[in-house]
């Protein structure tokens, strides 16, 4: 019995020392002709955060459409970054930085599991708030 309540409050703690966030790297290679150089999301600076909501249980799915999404329609200018917050309360969003909402918006409607996505841009305390930087 004591085995068991040790085990489950190893899992918690495993839990809480896990980072807030898990950043997914959509930046593509570029193909050998082009001299540019790779984005790695971890360092993009520019365009703006905005909330996206997607269907019940389908983050990971939704993730794998993005990709491809990114991968075939070129949209490493459009979409920037993608963040996920680890918290089990925003188990159905993900963050989206984005340098033109409208384009993207167009982009994120055709991809499989897709719900909403806010109009307004995310401010730096709430961005802090959801991804657990405070």
């Amino acid at each position: 019995m004591y085995l068991k309540c040790i085990k489950k409050l190893k899992k918690v703690l495993e839990l809480l020392i896990r980072p807030a966030v898990k950043i997914i790297d959509i930046a593509m290679q570029p193909p050998e002709s082009e001299n540019t150089q790779p984005q790695n999301t971890q360092t993009v600076q520019s365009g703006s955060w905005y909330l996206v909501s997607l269907r019940s249980k389908k983050r990971e799915v939704f993730l794998k459409y993005l990709k491809l999404a990114i991968a075939q329609n070129k949209l490493q200018d459009l979409i920037l970054a993608v963040e996920i917050p680890s918290a089990s309360v925003y188990e159905d969003f993900i963050l989206l930085n984005l340098s033109n909402f409208k384009a993207a918006c167009t982009h994120l409607q055709k991809i499989e599991n897709f719900q909403s996505i806010e109009r307004k841009p995310l401010n730096t305390e709430q961005m802090s708030r959801m991804l657990g930087v405070m």
